[in-house]
């Protein structure tokens, strides 16, 4: 039997019922990668066979960059924007390939008797997560970028599909029929979570309806994700912890395969609302100004993932007294942190993007290294101020007594679309 569910879908000539059933059971993920908004990159049949597309943010400018007779498919950006891996059949099944921005240097980094699918960048470029069926059903295995040091991170009997990293990188989430159903339309698809290693796999939605397409916001304080409404498929948004679903597209057509904005200000999304699937955009707070964006009488524009373009600061990391992730700074709630970093010379003190910094609650993780805060400083409110004489921004960031034995984490984002975070302990 081919358990590639994918592959099934392309072999035949699609029908309408057949578009409604890959909008549903197809689960790839995609990350976006904080930095400034680049062209989107997606597959589409209009050629006649499945080719990776890039476009402007705009929808102008649409260009085939695979141009090959076989099908190339569920394309992912690099988190710097200048490669794109892919699925392709070229070999006879699915491997992994990467390539430039440009369509050159097309190389494949899986070579194996099983199907190898939906590929996904780590945040720090080093790896590359995809599902396989090489041990007979789809797991999750990672590599590193390369092709070497291929490894499960899943090994169990159902469909697990669609890994992607949180954008520090910490977990990933990918979509299972773990808890019942089956593909290609899965009846019990649910969205899970697991750390970086495999372990702590961790359930995120747990209805009777399926759920796929997980995506997580720049920020990664939200996934984006495909529900089943009744005989309908809808865009929603959740918060990272599985809580807070809500409903953004509300919409008559089939919805599915989303992917953030770098900027962390839109979503892109396929849609069979116009009779076809095309890629659509709307704003992430709301679901408002849903945008046909590939506008193509081609029966499937699907799969967009929006390119991250370079960050216009050179961000050094957080010094001393703040450790970086994944430690846990411990801290007296109430005092003010002297968060400090370096942009690479003078950018000015506009540098946050609007409503930030902030803190937001997490979970306190005992596994996770606990450091000290060797020093604190009086302030009144919190503020910004650049030195000069050392190069170092200081953040004096006055937290809150009532955060006493919670732990938080501070989010910056500068106005070139980048976050940057930091974990606390307070005691």
């Amino acid at each position: 039997m081919n358990k590639n569910p994918i592959r099934r879908f392309l072999r035949y000539a699609l029908s309408a019922s057949l578009l409604l059933a890959l909008i549903a059971g197809a689960v790839t993920v995609y990350a976006a990668f904080p930095g400034a908004n680049g062209k989107i990159a997606f597959h589409s049949d209009r050629d006649g066979n499945n080719e990776v597309y890039v476009m402007n943010a705009d929808g102008s400018g649409q260009t085939n960059l695979t141009n090959n007779p076989a099908a190339d498919i569920e394309p992912a950006w690099s988190p710097d924007g200048s490669k794109i891996v892919f699925s392709s059949a070229r070999d006879g099944d699915f491997e992994i390939y990467v390539m430039n921005a440009d369509g050159t240097g097309q190389i494949p980094r899986t070579d194996n008797a099983g199907s190898d699918n939906s590929p996904a960048w780590s945040p720090d470029g080093t790896q590359i997560a995809f599902a396989s069926t090489r041990d007979g059903d789809y797991d999750i295995y990672v590599m590193n970028a390369d092709g070497t040091g291929q490894t499960p991170l899943t090994d169990n009997a159902a469909f697990d599909y669609g890994p992607v990293w949180s954008p520090d990188g910490t977990k990933i989430a990918f979509s299972t029929d773990r808890d019942g159903g089956c593909c290609p339309n899965p009846q019990d698809h649910e969205i899970y979570v697991m750390d970086a290693d495999g372990t702590d796999q961790t359930n995120l939605t747990t209805d009777s309806d399926p759920d796929g397409d997980p995506s997580w916001s720049p920020d990664g304080t939200k996934i984006t994700f495909n529900k089943r409404v009744g005989l309908n498929h809808e865009i929603y948004i959740m918060n990272a912890d599985g809580t807070g679903q809500t409903n953004l597209t509300n919409s008559a057509g089939g919805e599915g395969q989303t992917a953030w904005s770098p900027d962390g200000a839109k979503i892109v999304f396929s849609s069979s609302r116009d009779g076809d699937s095309d890629i659509y955009e709307m704003n992430a707070a709301d679901g408002s100004s849903q945008t046909n964006l590939s506008n193509n009488s081609a029966f499937e524009d699907i799969y967009p993932d929006w390119q991250p373009l370079p960050a216009i600061y050179d961000f050094s990391g957080f010094f001393q007294p703040v450790d970086n992730l994944p430690t846990l700074n411990m801290v007296k709630a109430g005092q003010a942190i002297p968060v400090k970093f370096s942009l690479n010379g003078d950018q000015g003190l506009d540098i946050f993007a609007a409503g930030y910094p902030k803190s937001q609650s997490i979970a306190c993780d005992s596994t996770t290294g606990v450091d000290g805060i060797e020093e604190t400083v009086t302030a009144g409110s919190s503020s910004l101020a650049y030195d000069p004489s050392t190069d170092t921004y200081t953040y004096v960031w006055k937290t809150n007594k009532a955060w006493a034995n919670t732990c938080r984490q501070l989010v910056l984002r500068l106005d070139d679309g980048t976050y940057h975070q930091a974990n606390f302990k307070f005691k």
